[in-house]
């Protein structure tokens, strides 16, 4: 029978953000738009200039945007090649936006460093009357400077690898530091709770033994066997929920959220598990004892649940973010919690085992243990291995590296059950750790009986005897059978085990502990009994009180201790961030106009390509727009700024794992950007620039350069894989940076959540939120890694995207997901004539697969025009009859290898030949092409476009005398359906 009643009502939206969605961006932030076409103004001749007064929210702009894409030091030496023949047509003051993603931002960024310092392009010479001249061939002093530090992370070999180990092994001493105090607290209950051997089968709670054995109770708990656990549950329950009430009242937050709803789930927590304890006792179970009887009330409860949610309307039975399926799944939480740590006597009695067995004799024991300690060792190095290979293992689980459906299925489960055990390591690595230190602060109890006064073959013979899994000898004999006379005899002789051990070993109690431990504990121990006698007096056994004690006075002091030392380890001070900003700082941002030692450094090219220039990592990103210093010293002259390098925005990617804001689409991050006037994303908001880098002094230009590269992350949005984020974090691998929320600049705005002082339990758990006081940021790849999606927000009329990310397959995968982006946030189609460029490759990668036993061989089709297939043209509708341009270049292979960069037209000019052999390494390509540039295509045919032809016939720059024609765009519009595939088709 159907119900029926009346509909719930639905409630009012409280969520600011989600409001906020339905409006445009390019409406909301209409300002921001206005304030950057201001600054792009004064970059441009009068009669080119916008008027920002009659600009529309909304509005497509008369603008050029350049987006360089993700992809290393590869994309990083790609689009330098684009800015060297934008510059070799004299294009590179049309460039209006300059928007970089990771790779593309470290050449993005040094071009606009170098450009504000020197007031013009340093990386080439334009060509005087069309003539191609040595200087425009020869290398610029500029390029020579990235060439010497290609090898950016090492660029002094040994040295800088030794100094790299030591910053990391740094950084892993401080990830210790903050996970170890957990380890030592929880070791430290252990031994509180079962202080002797023979306790390890006694059911307890933090020491109160449920079946009344005062000899394993440390304290004497008479308050607690006199009113049961079940009242100070109560009470405590009753606490917490005043303080929920009061805290509810008092901030006035949203119902069903806040510090509220935490202190009434605390409150709950507390009843149960006192009626639980109670039951417990009831039950008088020796294993288990505890989570029998809270699975028991649970059952009971959840059927309550059950009848509650059948009686009641229609209109209360809400499944989704309501209150009662959130409280049945933090019961499930906890009865797994109470669960595991009650299996854990069983693992340490088996660690009793093992070690007794080697002492003693007799048959091994614990095989569980034996079996957890041996999976940590192998887990351990798999869990580096993969960690080291984790982009290669994420391509492996999308699919794309496999050339059948078979292939692909056998590679993603190995891949899969790799990124498990990896992702299992370093815990099973802490799960072994603390079962150590409790096996070591625990005392054997059975040496009492058995006392190295007996000597040591008689203490051995007794502690076989106490033991009833070891034997204290074994038969020796023989068995003999008479068929003719039909009887059976046998002889056998007692013979007594053969020790293990030395003879000198002499079996304490604390046998097994560590001598340095034990000392530590006893000097700890003696500290504390000097002060408090009291604590080492009760019912319990003197051998607790004499070893067991101190272990948990040392372990809880130095966890405690440990603890509060780590509130003093700042988010970004132990990471890899900073080794990587100052590796790229020292690589890309540079005074071209100013040597090292401030004398003034020569333009022209030169052999001495090996000195350096005046760093510029302390350059800020409001520099790139600030008032010229030659007006700022003319009294009377209108102090304005100036910019004096295209717009650039250094998109990074915002991690807000935890938040609804991103993932009800799944992505886990939002678009944050850096630039020279605004800061923040469309979830945090935006702030002045300057005002952030007030209140964040180490936020400048080389920050937001490594930021937006900080490919290796523990979080790493739409990238993230959650089985290996302990992993990641716990081992340090950490290029991610913590800022201050642009939301709470202005003081008077108090965050809503605290992030900074738990910072690495963010990254581990990933609880990561838009409205904490200090916001995560990664690569702007683990988002959107071509750097178009600002762009078409700000609806840029011509978009240069240049796409150099690692895609051999030829899947174009970030240009899918821009196209669904697009779609789905800004309702903007992109069309794209793409296939042309994948077909021809595959063409070309099967003939030279043909060729790989001779790759220098010649090829009569290796000088064909269709082998230039590497631009495309599309459009890119905004609505309304507003169309922009998109010129896609990707990076390809051609020639024999594969060849991503080649030489400039001038070089190809001159010298009549194309290279034909390029290493795919950028390490070894840097160093050994003549020149790390684009080559553009010299033919105009078919299939095949000049970004000089392509650029006259969009916004009338200087036109090609031949015009190119376009590729169909047919198989592109198949691509613009609501949810386009993430494998593109081919055309028919």
């Amino acid at each position: 029978m159907l119900d029926q009643g009346p509909a719930a009502p639905v409630p009012e939206s409280k969520n600011a953000a989600a409001v906020d969605q339905e409006i445009p961006w390019c409406e909301k932030h209409h300002q921001i738009v206005r304030d950057e076409i201001a600054a792009i103004n004064t970059r441009r001749e009068p009669d080119r200039r916008i008027d920002t007064d009659r600009l529309e929210s909304c509005q497509l702009l008369d603008v050029t945007g350049l987006a360089l894409s993700g992809g290393g030091i590869r994309s990083s030496a790609l689009c330098l090649g684009v800015l060297q023949a934008l510059n070799h047509h004299n294009l590179i003051g049309r460039i209006d936006y300059l928007s970089t993603v990771s790779g593309g931002g470290y050449i993005g960024t040094s071009l606009s460093a170098t450009m504000t310092a020197a007031r013009r392009f340093v990386f080439g010479e334009t060509p005087v009357g069309g003539t191609v001249t040595a200087a425009e061939i020869s290398d610029t002093p500029s390029v020579g400077h990235l060439r010497n530090y290609s090898n950016y992370l090492i660029p002094a070999g040994a040295r800088d690898v030794l100094t790299g180990i030591a910053i990391v092994m740094r950084g892993l001493i401080a990830n210790v530091g903050l996970t170890l105090p957990i380890v030592l607290l929880l070791a430290a209950v252990t031994v509180w709770s079962t202080p002797l051997r023979s306790c390890l089968t006694d059911a307890n709670v933090f020491g109160v033994s449920l079946s009344d054995r005062k000899l394993c109770e440390l304290h004497n708990f008479v308050s607690v066997d006199r009113w049961g656990f079940s009242t100070f549950g109560a009470a405590i329950a009753l606490v917490m929920f005043l303080c929920s009430g009061l805290t509810y009242f008092a901030s006035r937050s949203v119902r069903g959220s806040g510090p509220s709803v935490v202190l009434a789930y605390i409150g709950g927590i507390a009843l149960l598990f006192g009626v639980a304890c109670d039951f417990a006792r009831f039950l008088k179970v020796q294993h288990f004892a505890l989570t029998l009887a809270i699975a028991i009330i649970g059952a009971v409860l959840f059927f309550g649940w059950a009848l509650k949610q059948s009686l009641a309307s229609p209109g209360k039975r809400q499944e989704f973010r309501s209150h009662w399926p959130s409280v049945g799944a933090t019961f499930l939480v906890l009865l797994a919690v109470i669960a595991f740590f009650e299996f854990q006597p069983f693992m340490l009695e088996q660690m009793f085992d093992v070690a007794e067995s080697s002492a003693i004799g007799g048959p091994a024991a614990g095989v569980a243990i034996v079996w957890i300690k041996s999976l940590a060792a192998a887990a351990a190095p798999i869990g580096v291995f993969v960690t080291a290979f984790r982009q290669q293992f994420a391509e492996l689980l999308k699919g794309n590296n496999a050339s059948s459906q078979r292939g692909s299925l056998v590679l993603r489960i190995v891949a899969k059950a790799a990124l498990w055990i990896a992702g299992l390591a370093l815990p099973l690595v802490i799960w072994v750790a603390y079962l150590y230190l409790s096996y070591w602060g625990i005392s054997n109890d059975l040496f009492e009986r058995c006392s190295a006064a007996l000597g040591t073959v008689s203490q051995r013979e007794c502690l076989a005897n106490a033991k009833s899994n070891t034997p204290s000898g074994n038969l020796a004999g023989r068995i003999q059978f008479d068929a003719g006379k039909g009887t059976l005899s046998a002889e056998i002789t007692p013979k007594p085990a053969q020790p293990v051990a030395a003879d000198t070993d002499q079996l304490t109690p604390t046998w097994h502990t560590p001598a340095w431990l034990e000392f530590l504990a006893e000097k700890a121990g003696q500290v504390v009994q000097v002060h408090l006698p009291s604590l080492f007096q009760g019912e319990a056994s003197e051998l607790a009180y004499s070893y067991s004690l101190p272990k948990v006075i040392l372990y809880t002091f130095a966890g405690v201790l440990l603890f509060v030392v780590s509130f003093c380890l700042t988010p970004n001070a132990n990471s890899l961030h900073r080794l990587y900003r100052d590796r790229l700082s020292k690589a890309f941002l540079f005074d071209p106009t100013r040597s090292a030692d401030g004398s003034v450094a020569r333009a022209e090219a030169s052999l001495d390509q090996g000195r350096d220039f005046r760093a510029l990592d302390r350059m800020k990103l409001t520099d790139l727009y600030a008032i010229p210093a030659e007006a700022a010293r003319i009294p009377g002259l209108p102090a304005t700024p100036k910019l004096h390098a295209p717009y650039q925005l250094i998109n990074t990617a915002l991690n807000i794992q935890g938040s609804d804001f991103a993932n009800r689409r799944g992505r886990n991050a939002d678009f944050f950007l850096f630039s020279a006037l605004n800061v923040g994303s469309e979830a945090t908001g935006y702030a002045p620039t300057g005002l952030l880098q007030d209140d964040e002094q180490s936020l400048d230009l080389a920050t937001a350069m490594a930021i937006s590269g900080a490919a290796a992350s523990s979080n790493m949005g739409s990238n993230s894989i959650k089985a290996l984020t302990p992993t990641l974090a716990l081992l340090n691998v950490r290029l991610g940076y913590w800022l201050k929320n642009p939301r709470y600049v202005d003081e008077r705005v108090r965050p809503q959540r605290r992030s900074t002082p738990l910072y690495f339990w963010s990254e581990i758990s990933g609880r990561l939120y838009e409205n904490s006081d200090s916001v995560y940021l990664t690569d702007g790849g683990h988002i959107e890694n071509l750097g178009v999606y600002e762009l078409l927000r700000r609806r840029c009329k011509v978009i240069i995207a240049v796409d150099a990310e690692a895609d051999a397959p030829m899947n174009f995968g970030s240009l899918m997901t821009l196209q669904r982006y697009a779609r789905i946030d800004l309702g903007v189609r992109i069309d794209l004539p793409w296939t042309p460029i994948r077909e021809r490759t595959r063409v070309l990668m099967a003939r030279n697969a043909d060729k790989a036993g001779d790759p220098a061989a010649a090829d009569e089709h290796d000088e064909m025009a269709q082998d230039h297939v590497h631009v495309a043209i599309g459009t890119i509708d905004y609505g309304g009859d507003e169309k922009g341009y998109l010129v896609y270049i990707k990076s390809r292979s051609m020639a024999t290898r594969t060849i991503i960069f080649g030489i400039t037209r001038a070089e190809a000019t001159a010298s009549r030949t194309r290279p034909r052999v390029t290493s795919s390494s950028p390490k070894s390509n840097l160093r050994s092409t003549a020149r790390w540039v684009f080559t553009w295509p010299t033919a105009s045919c078919p299939g095949t476009i000049r970004l000089r032809s392509a650029a006259a016939s969009i916004r009338g720059w200087p036109a090609s005398p031949r015009r190119a024609t376009l590729p169909s765009t047919r198989c592109a519009r198949r691509l613009v359906s609501p949810f386009p595939s993430d494998r593109p088709r081919a055309s028919p």
